[in-house]
């Protein structure tokens, strides 16, 4: 809900451009001919990149759920939940997790960058945070496509 608008803008300015929005986190540029990811990660390892958003990350819950801090966890792959925690849903990603937490299924540890529209409109609220996290959005690729003007477009109207 954060990044789609952004990347709807740059469309509309940019006739022709084609976006492929896959779920595999790591898939291969080659195999997949892809020019650029966006990948929660701690940060670029071998490939070129930039930061999209600050890491920070938050623990959210539907308003409803507020009272509730001792509450059932939803959980997502390299979710930072707490030591022992057993979690009620078990999310396949941090946008699934988001959908759960705003339809009241418990609570959970969000990007902030993910989570902010929905506290924003009261849909979710607060119950940690913010606070560094150690895994954020990048903005990742190979060498060869890091230097295109396409890639280098997107790169900065995002960063922007």
């Amino acid at each position: 809900e954060w990044l789609a608008p952004r990347l709807a803008r740059f469309q509309a300015d940019t006739p022709g451009i084609q976006y492929i929005l896959a779920a595999d986190e790591h898939a291969d540029f080659a195999e997949a001919n892809l020019d650029l990811a966006i990948r929660l990660v701690d940060g670029p390892g071998e490939l070129e990149g930039v930061p999209l958003a600050p890491a920070m990350r938050v623990t959210v819950a539907a308003p409803q759920h507020r009272a509730n801090v001792s509450g059932p966890w939803i959980d997502w792959p390299g979710a930072p939940l707490p030591d022992g925690t057993n979690a009620c849903v078990k999310a396949g990603s941090p946008g699934q997790a988001l959908a759960s937490a705003l339809a009241g299924m418990g609570r959970t540890i969000l990007p902030l960058a993910l989570a902010e529209g929905a506290i924003a409109r009261g849909a979710l609220e607060v119950l940690e945070g913010p606070e560094p996290s150690q895994r954020g959005y990048w903005l990742l690729a190979p060498r060869p496509q890091w230097r295109s003007r396409k890639v280098r477009a997107l790169v900065e109207f995002l960063k922007g």
